[in-house]
């Protein structure tokens, strides 16, 4: 039945604005029923939220949202990493002994537990939906806060803007599930326990100051959150009208327990599980190290932001706020009126959140999503407190109207924009839902065991189902100097040897995320780790992107051979798999990127690509292109290919191409030749290269090699 939808699917593209546009419509005629009736209501609005509200802005978001659930493949190493750590504590629940979530915390991994329990599987549909039950949680408790301060009607103009941003996303940045979705979730909840705070109400003071307490624990990032609630909260406590010092100040105390109550309970457990300097090293003093390396503030933002034009959501969402904003500010100076606490509030939490964007000093747009829910309840604040003083129906109409425009103008901008990148693709999702590494993984494992990695592949947890046998979640602090590096590569090889997992990868080489330098990153280049994986294991496979290793003596090894290992790497996806063979060492610092869904290697001029020849090959065959993005978007002036051989005597040039896309429609897309070899001596080579041709101008010649084989006399196919 699957099969038959995503068929069905991918053969109606169209489906995707009608479900999106039903929801639209649904949401559309809840606001106009609401302004209609509150617009005429002059003094303070009695209406709340209901299930109703709850109900139509979850059908809005997974209407807009649901084809990116069904993306069989992480959309950022930080989502699998993330996916990674929860399978692994479901078999040892202890943080920092099991896992290692870097610039997360602890709160971030444990999230997922709950679908473990529940018996669901661990993998980016469960994860994925998780993230939209944060947003659509933080966006109704942004919703019922502002509605209990100035009615429906302005909540939901004041949330509008953030839920269409949410809504309409598209950058695989911020489509996954991040490390960011759960304080965002806590950021609202926080703000709404204190804006609806009654005088007197103690718990909903100790609840604000945990949920603040427990804030750095997602990551360090939000500490600044997380700080300005237990103040907000402790003006509070002192504040208390009719109460004495002594109670005032022993609300304080108590407003403090409470907020250092996450970190009591995370050292108690690092203290029972001896994991004190673990917890130490690993959260604060790396963290520390990795903020000290960041870029300047002026260089990480000027990226962030061209990262974030990719699909234009976020600046929309910012110039939509700013827009609001400044409009209600012009309307406060002009009739004087007095910004409410509230809006001081908000305001205060979004320079908080902008403050832990700015702090890394990192280029990732994941980081932003701190900032939409502040702005939420800025906006909202702001609205409120112009649509109090508006004394006629009719104003407060053209108001709603005017807001209600600047909320809708994502998704009309988004309806210019192609349908989500997997329409096409459901139902090859479907059929192969892992790599090739994955499924030979999948394979090889038995129940109970573990796999170890070295490099960044947290997703081979995630397809193999398969906990860490390491807390490191990746290999960046044992690869690259920096100076803990002793550290983590003594836990890394003391934890292997203990736990000695039935599988091992190194996921460095051509394709690989990160980590593409055999020579110089690789198990190898750790001599210690390179001597006990000689010793135990065994290589059963060489993927380019991806080397696997089973433990010697294992059944699924012997049970192994050539044919099923080549049936299982080509259930793999396409797009996993560089098919360049053989390998070769100059492909290691050149740029690895997805085109058209493929995998492939960018020849930026000047690049140079060899490969010593043996005496039995006779032809080549290789497949490259141009990138759209440099004919579509950029100004290439095309770019000279040349494939060529190489001896003692000179060169013969056996290919040229001058590929000119901007100017020669035929130059678009995937390219194509074979080459049959004359003859030639030993220790021949073949070169390819690039050059950015007669002008010598290579800023958009953004040449690729998808693939590259050398047909040798003994295939049946070779001439």
């Amino acid at each position: 039945m699957l099969k038959s939808i995503f068929e069905w699917l991918d053969l109606h593209p169209g489906s995707y604005w009608v479900l999106a546009g039903a929801a639209t419509l649904l949401l559309v005629a809840r606001l106009i029923a609401l302004i209609g009736r509150e617009s005429g209501t002059l003094g303070a609005s009695r209406h709340r939220p209901t299930w109703r509200d709850a109900l139509v802005l979850f059908l809005f978001l997974l209407a807009w949202l649901w084809p990116f659930l069904l993306v069989s493949e992480d959309y950022n190493p930080d989502e699998s990493q993330m996916i990674a750590g929860a399978l692994t504590l479901a078999h040892d629940p202890s943080y920092w002994r099991a896992v290692d979530g870097g610039s997360s915390g602890p709160f971030n991994y444990y999230l997922l537990m709950p679908w473990a329990w529940l018996g669901a599987p661990l993998d980016y549909f469960t994860a994925r939906l998780t993230g939209l039950l944060l947003v659509w949680g933080a966006l109704f408790a942004c919703l019922w806060t502002l509605a209990r301060a100035f009615g429906c009607t302005v909540a939901w103009l004041g949330i509008m803007p953030t839920a269409a941003f949410f809504a309409t996303v598209g950058h695989p940045e911020l489509t996954n599930l991040s490390t960011e979705h759960l304080p965002l979730f806590m950021t609202a909840l926080a703000f709404g326990l204190l804006a609806g705070r009654a005088p007197g109400e103690r718990l909903r003071l100790w609840a604000a100051c945990f949920v603040a307490g427990a804030l750095p624990w997602t990551k360090l990032q939000s500490a600044p959150l997380g700080l300005v609630f237990i103040g907000w909260s402790l003006w509070q406590a002192l504040g208390e009208q009719g109460a004495s010092a002594r109670s005032r100040w022993g609300q304080v105390a108590k407003g403090l327990l409470a907020a250092v109550m996450p970190t009591l309970l995370l050292a108690l457990m690092a203290i029972t599980t001896g994991q004190v300097e673990s917890m130490v090293r690993r959260y604060f003093l790396q963290n520390i190290l990795y903020v000290g390396h960041g870029s300047s503030v002026a260089e990480a933002m000027s990226a962030m932001w061209n990262n974030a034009q990719a699909d234009g959501r976020f600046p929309l969402l910012l110039w939509s706020a700013a827009g609001g904003l400044l409009a209600a500010t012009v309307y406060f100076v002009r009739h004087r009126i007095r910004p409410s606490g509230l809006l001081l509030a908000a305001g205060s939490i979004t320079l908080a959140a902008l403050a832990a964007v700015i702090a890394p000093r990192r280029e990732y747009l994941h980081y932003a999503l701190l900032l939409p829910v502040p702005l939420a309840l800025c906006l909202g604040a702001a609205l409120g407190g112009w649509w109090r003083h508006l004394q006629t129906a009719r104003a407060r109409l053209l108001l709603a109207t005017l807001f209600l425009a600047i909320g809708l103008l994502p998704l009309a901008t988004r309806g210019r924009q192609p349908v989500p990148a997997i329409y096409g693709r459901f139902g090859y999702h479907w059929r192969h839902p892992r790599s090739s590494a994955g499924v030979v993984l999948h394979a090889l494992a038995g129940r109970g065991e573990s796999l170890a990695t070295w490099g960044w592949a947290c997703y081979l947890h995630v397809e193999s189902g398969l906990p860490q046998a390491t807390p490191d979640g990746n290999s960046i602090w044992s690869i690259e100097a920096n100076p803990q590096q002793d550290y983590y590569r003594g836990n890394y090889l003391a934890t292997i040897r203990e736990h000695a997992p039935a599988l091992f990868v190194d996921a460095v080489g051509q394709g690989a995320f990160r980590y593409q330098n055999r020579s110089t990153q690789a198990h190898e280049s750790f001599p210690e780790l390179a001597d006990y994986i000689r010793q135990n294991y065994t290589l059963v496979i060489d993927l380019l992107r991806a080397r696997i290793y089973a433990r010697k003596g294992s059944t699924a090894l012997r049970e192994m051979d050539v044919g099923r290992l080549r049936q299982m790497v080509a259930l793999g996806r396409r797009s996993e798999t560089l098919s360049i063979t053989p390998p070769s060492v100059s492909l290691d610092g050149l740029q690895h990127k997805i085109v058209g869904q493929r995998q492939v290697v960018m020849l930026l001029p000047p690049a140079r690509i060899e490969w010593w020849l043996d005496a039995d090959v006779r032809e080549v065959s290789l497949e490259f292109g141009y990138d759209p993005v440099a004919y579509e978007q950029g100004r290439s002036n095309g770019t000279e290919l040349y494939l060529e051989l190489i001896d003692s005597t000179g060169t013969r040039q056996l290919l040229h191409r001058f590929l000119d896309p901007a100017r020669v429609p035929a130059d678009r897309g995937p390219q194509s030749a074979r080459v049959v070899l004359p003859p030639f001596a030993p220790g021949t080579m073949l070169v390819l290269r690039t050059d950015p041709g007669q002008y010598g101008d290579n800023a958009w010649d953004w040449v690729y090699l998808a693939s590259l084989r050398l047909h040798r006399a003994s295939d049946p196919e070779a001439k």
